[in-house]
């Protein structure tokens, strides 16, 4: 069988979508960083790791603000966009071409599941959207419009779920703190015993009880084959609860909101400036101020758990609109052709996505576990971002040097050769 076409070339591409997927693509290590750093608590308490004054805390509350869910939407919305670019091959053969996705994407999961259980990231996003990719092919054929109406029921119903949990965890905060102030010695009763039993199951359930805490920190530190024993258990409850309960969801929700923007030509950078500047300016008016507060009452409450991200009722409504605003500014300063050779450089960064997000796992995990330099809680909540400035510095440079003498990443080739059932050529010549 004679293949249809192959791999997206240089002179294709869209360069108004690499460059915005290379500003997501380091833009997530700006929150994944913490749980590399830290155990995984430290992603949603900052008291886990000190950052709770000074200018520790300053950082979380920048990056909680201006970071946190945004460049994940956002890497979700292109990975929509990128299925119905594979897919718009008016030339092939329709059945031919939703044979190679489907195998595209089932190695994208393969590729997840070896970020997860060699690489050791416990944060890993390949594996959900190539499960989720396997759904996501249902809706390619939707207009825009209900694209964007499927993506808002599911980002409503996300939002019910994180009211529930904000209220669930405040009602069960508030009677724990009942039991705490009862003078010392009192005898409990079943309900109040079954109270604590019930704080302690949530603690572990967001991997932030104290003994966790510790018991990871100190599993950080450890050599390859404890850190594998330990999070090879966690990995498979995040890829299979984890999934179905959220991940999917969440993916889903913005995949589908970023085929329909696709559709609406919005990421291609070919509508007009007002336009984009209308969403610059409505996505981060809407965003800025409302993570703004959300932050600020997080902090003040004392970091209590309803506030934390996940468990913040408008915590989507947060992050989508400052995602959009993102996307707006990333499309003027395309439009504009500002920062012409920064623009370039994200480029390339964004075509290698998947290298350089691959990389990430490899030389964070090397700087922090107990195999490689062991800094696990070491650094302090600013100093880890020196670590994610020298990547973005490193990959900034590495990926435009690479590609100016090969077509693709090394990972790119390997999941473009896989996909295709043969060796795609590497050199540029």
């Amino acid at each position: 069988m004679t293949e249809p076409s192959f791999p997206v070339s240089g002179k294709s591409r869209i360069q108004s979508i690499d460059t915005l997927r290379g500003v997501a693509l380091l833009g997530i290590l700006l929150m994944n960083i913490i749980a590399f750093a830290n155990p995984f608590a430290a992603y949603l308490i900052p008291t886990t790791d000190s950052a709770d004054s000074g200018l520790n805390l300053a950082t979380f509350m920048t990056m909680d603000i201006f970071v946190e869910g945004s460049m994940r939407a956002i890497f979700s919305m292109l990975f929509g966009a990128g299925m119905l670019i594979f897919l718009n091959k008016p030339e092939a053969n329709p059945g031919i071409v939703k044979n190679l996705f489907y195998r595209r994407t089932l190695l994208l999961v393969v590729f997840g599941l070896f970020n997860a259980y060699v690489l050791l990231w416990v944060g890993d996003i390949l594996y959900a959207y190539g499960m989720t990719g396997f759904v996501l092919y249902l809706f390619r054929d939707l207009p825009a419009k209900r694209l964007a109406q499927c993506s808002g029921a599911i980002l409503l119903l996300l939002a019910i779920v994180h009211t529930s949990g904000y209220y669930g965890a405040s009602s069960l905060g508030a009677a724990v703190d009942e039991i705490n102030a009862l003078p010392a010695g009192t005898a409990l009763s079943a309900e109040q015993e079954e109270v604590l039993e019930d704080w302690d199951t949530f603690l572990e359930q967001q991997f932030i009880s104290p003994e966790l805490v510790e018991q990871q920190r100190q599993q950080l530190r450890s050599g390859y084959l404890s850190n594998f024993i330990a999070l090879a258990p966690v990995n498979l409850i995040l890829q299979t609860i984890g999934f179905i309960g959220n991940a999917f969801w969440d993916a889903l929700s913005m995949m589908l909101l970023g085929m329909a923007l696709f559709k609406w030509g919005l990421l291609d950078g070919s509508r007009s400036v007002k336009i984009y500047g209308s969403m610059t300016l409505l996505g981060l008016g809407v965003g800025l101020p409302l993570n703004t507060w959300e932050t600020i009452t997080f902090v003040s409450s004392g970091f209590e758990l309803q506030w934390s991200a996940f468990n913040r009722p408008t915590y989507d409504l947060g992050r989508l609109s400052l995602a959009l605003g993102y996307i707006g500014l990333v499309m003027l300063v395309c439009k504009l052709d500002l920062f012409k050779s920064l623009q370039s450089a994200l480029a390339k960064v964004g075509q290698m996505a998947l290298t350089n997000y691959l990389s990430h796992s490899l030389i964070c995990n090397f700087i922090f576990m107990g195999w490689g330099l062991g800094l696990a809680g070491e650094l302090q909540r600013v100093e880890i971002y020196y670590v994610v400035f020298g990547i973005w510095g490193f990959q900034l440079i590495f990926s435009p040097l690479w590609l100016r003498y090969f077509r693709f990443g090394p990972a790119e080739w390997l999941w473009r050769s896989l996909t295709y059932g043969q060796r795609q050529p590497l050199n540029q010549n």
